[in-house]
């Protein structure tokens, strides 16, 4: 109810000028057999979306055994990722034809997490894999980010 009210007061708030802001893509919206083909459980255990700064995000979370996989839409540049000094490790790499970068974040501890981004015509699309929370099964979480990217690229918008 509150999350209602908050739109529908939103929606009416005057003094707002300029162009409106297309509503960001929502990684929810990928197939579920598509998630389920790129070897994850294609059970979302957790959505939403946040201000964070400047930018707005919206994701969507699954779990593995090892591992959770959030994909996001926000409207960070990439630029932004790479200026970002917690970005360590960056690569330029190619997903699906996109330029696209790849970085980690806290790496070699628990909440390591390893991201690819690409720009979109929505702004930006980002996979995050990280720790599950059981340090004793981990794996590559770069590989898997790449791997599942790149098995989704399609199923974001171009």
């Amino acid at each position: 109810m509150a999350v209602a009210a908050l739109v529908f007061c939103g929606a009416c708030s005057p003094g707002v000028s300029g162009e409106p802001v297309a509503e960001l893509w929502d990684p929810c919206t990928i197939p579920s057999d598509a998630v389920a083909a790129a070897g994850v459980n294609a059970e979302i255990v957790d959505s939403g979306q946040f201000d964070q700064g400047n930018s707005q995000w919206r994701y969507c979370s699954f779990r593995q055994d090892w591992f959770v996989l959030t994909i996001s839409s926000t409207t960070t540049a990439i630029s932004e990722f790479r200026g970002d000094s917690r970005s360590v490790n960056q690569e330029d790499i190619d997903i699906g034809g996109r330029p696209a970068l790849s970085f980690q974040q806290l790496p070699g501890t628990l909440d390591e997490a390893c991201h690819i981004a690409y720009a979109s015509t929505a702004g930006a699309i980002e996979f995050a894999v990280r720790n599950a929370g059981d340090p004793s099964t981990v794996g590559d979480y770069c590989a898997e980010a790449r791997r599942i990217s790149g098995a989704l690229e399609s199923a974001t918008p171009p």
